[in-house]
């Protein structure tokens, strides 16, 4: 006998030892994912004998029926497959075997599709991708795209819905983009840990200042907790976008203006030639590490403005000290330098828009835009860094613990 499964143990090994490294590693994939589908039909079974007890043997009055078989569908790894599911009766009918219910879910091919879209992968093309079976069922288009539709809203409402409550914020910072033709506002907070934290998204503009409070109404439901009595308010210049956040959260926001965008304003004023003069003037401004120095520098600024050009003057007036605030707070350095731009938001819009290029166009809906740009958050959450300037963090903490708007004001 131990000769007899030698002999057949070599014809095996002989016959595979034919097969190319693609051939074999084909069929060992096979093997193993032939299976998996075998330990989900066992699986089935092992529930059904405990449901009805062994079969042919008498039911007691507790015990269930077997009632036959029919075909259904399983999820694994993002496919749909056949297999033959058993079914089980009682006298108040058919019973749904929760082992089946857990391996039909949906949630795990509307999982494995969304990775696939956002890497790149059409609705067309997401059957030819996935890891499959020999006998795997074909995924439509449209089923591919209800999919995607699923999870992308649960994504939507994890930024939308999340409780804030687990974070003390130091900074938000609130931004406009476009998507597929629609304007969306979207929220970051930066907490004491100087992580990001997406706080929300609206279809909007930041120009329409009822969008940007709902959505700030909406961040202020939902627990934001300042780490301080004060925190930072990172603005690009909307008058609409001050306002709002002025409305929800009054003097315990301190705005910080944007450099680079007010930087981007004044040179629509100032002739080409007097733009290199310019920008080295605003990066003095925002690199002196005295407040009274940076004060009487722009004062000085806008004295040289108000020769070049009224407008411009009128401009750098318009944000005045706002621009100064991380200077009277005493903050310098890296963490300076992070939290006086709206980069690190313009950074994430700039993402979102490279992910959403991969993403083919279908039919549009209302809420698609802000679904995908939700997905895309999250995608790009993962990759997430720490503000830089963790040394002035404490500094940053005292001084918004501390802040008196009396003096800045004056």
């Amino acid at each position: 006998m131990k000769k007899t499964v030698n002999r057949e143990e070599k014809q095996v090994v002989s016959q595979h030892s034919l097969l190319d490294a693609r051939q074999l590693q084909e069929e060992i994939l096979g093997r193993c994912k032939q299976a998996a589908l075998s330990m989900g039909v066992a699986l089935l079974e092992e529930e059904v004998s405990g449901l009805c007890g062994p079969a042919f043997s008498r039911k007691g009055g507790e015990l269930c029926h077997r009632g036959g078989s029919d075909q259904t569908s399983i999820v694994i790894q993002g496919a749909k497959y056949h297999i033959e599911r058993p079914r089980v009766r009682n006298a108040d009918g058919e019973i749904e075997l929760q082992s089946l219910r857990k391996l039909k879910t949906q949630d795990l091919l509307d999982e494995k599709i969304h990775s696939a879209m956002l890497a790149g992968i059409s609705t067309r093309k997401y059957e030819q991708v996935i890891e499959g079976y020999s006998e795997k069922l074909g995924v439509s288009k449209s089923s591919a795209s209800r999919a995607f539709i699923r999870a992308s809203q649960k994504d939507l409402d994890a930024i939308n819905g999340a409780d804030l409550s687990e974070h003390r914020f130091v900074a938000i910072t609130i931004d406009c983009f476009n998507l597929a033709g629609r304007a969306m506002v979207m929220a970051m907070g930066v907490n004491n840990q100087l992580q990001k934290v997406p706080l929300g998204l609206r279809e909007g503009d930041t120009e329409n200042s009822e969008v940007v409070k709902d959505l700030l109404a909406s961040i202020k439901e939902r627990n934001f907790i300042s780490a301080c009595p004060y925190f930072l308010a990172l603005l690009d210049g909307s008058k609409a976008l001050k306002k709002a956040v002025v409305a929800v959260f009054g003097e315990r926001a301190l705005i910080q203006r944007c450099w680079i965008h007010k930087l981007r304003n004044l040179k629509k004023y100032v002739p080409d030639k007097l733009h290199g003069t310019l920008h080295w003037r605003m990066k003095k401004l925002m690199t002196l590490t005295s407040f009274e120095d940076a004060t009487k520098e722009l004062q000085s600024f806008a004295k040289w403005l108000a020769e070049v050009s009224h407008g411009a003057l009128e401009s750098l007036e318009e944000a005045g000290q706002e621009l100064l605030t991380l200077h009277a707070l005493g903050i310098t350095g890296e963490l300076r330098r992070c939290l006086t731009t709206t980069n690190m938001i313009e950074a994430l819009i700039s993402s979102i828009r490279s992910t959403m290029r991969r993403i083919k166009r279908g039919r549009s809906s209302p809420t698609q835009p802000l679904r995908w740009s939700a997905s895309a958050v999250l995608e790009h959450k993962k990759t997430f860094k720490k503000l830089r300037g963790s040394a002035q963090l404490d500094k940053l903490l005292a001084a918004l613990q501390n802040f008196q708007v009396e003096k800045f004001a004056a």
